[in-house]
Formats: C-alpha cells, structure tokens, sequence
C-alpha cells in the first residue's frame, strides 16, 4: 500500500451502469414444439451433467437456482454415470422452453417479448437455421 492507496478490488466503484449484458437464446422453427425441445436437451444434459467439477457446475447451479433442483442432480448422476440417453430423457421440457425460444415463428415471436423486457442489452441468437434469424429480426422490428 505504497502512498497510502488500496490495492485495486473487484468491482471498486462499478455499478450495473457500466456495464452491458448480453443474453443467448437459442432459436428452433419447428411446429413441433415438443420436437424442437427434445433436440436442444443433449447440450442442456452435457452442460448441466458433465460440465465443470460435480460441486461446481455454473450451469447446474443455474437450474438449481431456478427452481429445478431435483432434475439438476438427476441429470448430472445419470451423466456422470455414462448413462448419457437417459440424462437427456432427463432434461424437463418446461427448462429448455424457459431459456430457448422454440416452435412456430408465432409463438417465437410472442415469447421473445420477455427476452426483450429482460434487461439485456442485446441478445445473441444461436441457430443452425436461416429461417430462425429472419424470424428473430422480425420480432424485434414488431416489438
């Protein structure tokens, strides 16, 4: 502390304001929404199971936090156990719809108001499909 100064700390003098947060969202076009959802759960079940140490995994403590704890450890006890297809036959559809936007462009439409209304500064769209980008443009021009 070499003329009285502090070491510099995490967060001295930052607020939320100097900062931007950017959310993720995949994106499936399907009118099969039941459908769309099951092809996202393998990397909902690598990252919640097999990623990270079994006492710290970002993305288990997130479902844990989330109010689905009990799917959380199940998942990860399956994949851990090299028990991959039923750690995926794990992964609840109502977790995979909260944090995806999925199913016919209408309903991706009407669903991304509240990615819109969430805080973000911007949200990344993750998809394998051109259709999923022209849709997510045109909801953000609607809204």
């Amino acid at each position: 502390m070499a003329g009285g100064k502090l070491p510099p700390r995490a967060g001295s003098g930052k607020s939320l304001k100097d900062f931007t947060i950017q959310a993720s969202v995949h994106v499936e076009v399907d009118n099969d929404v039941k459908g769309a959802l099951t092809r996202l759960k393998p990397e909902v079940a690598l990252y919640v199971g097999g990623m990270g140490h079994r006492t710290k995994n970002f993305h288990n403590d997130i479902m844990v936090r989330r109010g689905f704890g009990d799917a959380a450890k199940r998942i990860q006890e399956l994949y851990l156990a090299g028990h991959k297809a039923e750690a995926i036959a794990t992964v609840p559809d109502e977790w995979v719809d909260l944090k995806s936007l999925v199913g016919p462009p209408a309903r991706i439409r009407e669903r991304y108001r509240a990615w819109e209304d969430s805080g973000a500064d911007s949200l990344s769209v993750r998809s394998g499909q051109p259709e999923a980008i022209e849709v997510m443009a045109k909801a953000a021009r609607l809204n």
